[in-house]
């Protein structure tokens, strides 16, 4: 698609010759011939279905009545080959070809048919903006300066892909956002060559630190407020055309348990929140490897009454607490898989009736022990409170490797996997950002936005992380 460039003719007819053959003979490309009052010539192309007619009729009425200043307002933007003019038909736009001279003038005349604004399904909030990202490119670049009107937001448009240009949007904050961090994004933009890219998360793999990685290195999010509040961290935001999932870099560890619900409530209620969502992930990756390692080694921690009453719910059951335990929890992911595949109306019912008819079925058929299931219940349900990035699949596959290491060393093997995920953590960097800042390198200055949240009044500076060129939060005196 590197090849040679075709440029435009002054004979008309042999410009639609030569758009037909670039565009493989398609059926539904429209190109129709017109003259304006001076009787000069113009063939206007698009792809039926593609476009909104009547914009297209609004436009043509304009360049009729006002024959010289149409062109002339499009004279920057004028397209002057064959090639050019089908990757404009492509994205929905109506393209005038002209003769003598020869050039073409692009009209954006999208109308294929969107949902409308509403709150992101994936990011539900009891307090706070319910407004979402559509499919839609420009659509989502206004409702980020709806609730960012600033005129330091910067918009740089890139196309990508070989075979379907798709445009994608880089947005930052002039004075604020790193420069080395920007020009580092669209470097990484511009070593794309995938022959068309079909959602954000193609972008993601080609411009992460770590194609190997599960950990998420990118953070994916469908609020506009909260890609305006990280852009006002010193922060990149991506979009995409076609996707609502905008991606949001660096990213860190800790800012998969924060929420942009948190500064929505008090600073005290927004704080214990999020250290509850941490608490549960903990809770969610340890607590099946807690329970192996101490039916299997370490009875002599668990109080005797408890630990007649686990022996005694264990007696029945054939198999090693490891396989208990994995089966449990693989059940329980399938369950909750299944209740997303299916439909909204009787997902949620046929998840939840599963869960416990198959958990007491289990039980009293010898095959789980009845603590076990509370176990997975718990571990199931403080997943729950995550924020549904990838973060929640992430911890939910660790729980299956540190059931593993507790089986084999007990306690020692948990700590053995906490000191090599650490490691392995500590080892990530995220635009040349440390994975696991401000934990480590410890910052202490910055944990009080980390693990609680900060007043506003006193968030007065920006994550240093991030490289601001202007670390401090300027804020105009009150009148």
């Amino acid at each position: 698609m590197n090849g040679k460039q075709t440029a435009l003719s002054d004979d008309a007819m042999e410009n639609k010759r030569l758009l037909f053959r670039r565009m493989h003979g398609t059926e539904d490309l429209v190109m129709a011939d017109s003259a304006n009052g001076s009787g000069k010539s113009l063939t206007v192309c698009y792809l039926d279905g593609l476009i909104d007619a009547r914009r297209l009729e609004q436009t043509l009425v304009m360049y009729l009545e006002n024959k010289q200043l149409f062109p002339a307002f499009q004279s920057n933007s004028r397209i002057r080959t064959i090639e050019e003019v089908a990757d404009c038909l492509a994205s929905g736009k109506t393209v005038l070809l002209f003769t003598d001279p020869a050039y073409g003038v692009a009209i954006d005349t999208l109308g294929v048919q969107l949902r409308s604004v509403d709150e992101p399904p994936s990011e539900a909030t009891v307090k706070g903006a319910r407004s979402g990202f559509t499919e839609s490119l420009t659509n989502n670049i206004a409702l980020v300066r709806y609730h960012f009107p600033a005129a330091s937001l910067k918009v740089e448009y890139r196309k990508v892909g070989y075979l379907s240009k798709i445009e994608i949007a880089v947005l930052s904050i002039g004075g604020i956002t790193n420069a080395e961090i920007l020009g580092e994004v669209h470097r990484r933009i511009g070593e794309i060559s995938e022959d068309a890219i079909l959602g954000s998360n193609d972008i993601e793999e080609w411009i992460t630190d770590n194609r190997g990685t599960m950990f998420p290195l990118i953070e994916s999010t469908e609020r506009p407020d909260r890609v305006a509040g990280a852009l006002l961290d010193g922060r990149i935001a991506v979009l995409v055309q076609g996707t609502p999932f905008t991606l949001l870099l660096p990213f860190v560890f800790m800012q998969a348990f924060q929420v942009s619900e948190d500064y929505s409530w008090n600073y005290y209620i927004g704080s214990a929140m999020r250290i509850l969502r941490l608490l549960s992930g903990l809770i969610g990756m340890f607590l099946p490897a807690f329970y192996v390692a101490t039916v299997n080694f370490h009875h002599e921690l668990v109080p005797t009454p408890l630990l007649q009453s686990i022996a005694a719910s264990r007696e029945p059951v054939p198999f090693p607490a490891v396989v208990e335990s994995s089966a449990m929890m693989l059940a329980f992911e399938i369950m909750r898989e299944a209740g997303i595949r299916m439909p909204k109306q009787v997902g949620q019912a046929v998840s939840i009736v599963g869960a416990l008819i198959l958990g007491q079925a289990a039980v009293q058929a010898g095959i789980v022990s009845p603590i076990m299931v509370i176990v997975a219940a718990l571990t199931g349900i403080c997943t729950f409170t995550l924020p549904p990035t990838v973060m929640n699949y992430v911890i939910r596959i660790l729980q299956f490797g540190m059931t593993i290491l507790a089986s084999l060393l007990g306690y020692v093997g948990i700590t053995v996997g906490i000191i090599m995920l650490l490691t392995y953590l500590a080892s990530l960097r995220s635009f040349g950002v440390p994975y696991l800042g401000p934990v480590a390198p410890f910052d202490m200055s910055e944990m009080t936005d980390v693990i609680v949240r900060r007043p506003s009044p006193s968030r007065n500076k920006r994550p240093s992380l991030f490289r601001a060129m202007n670390p401090n939060r300027n804020r105009g005196k009150a009148r």
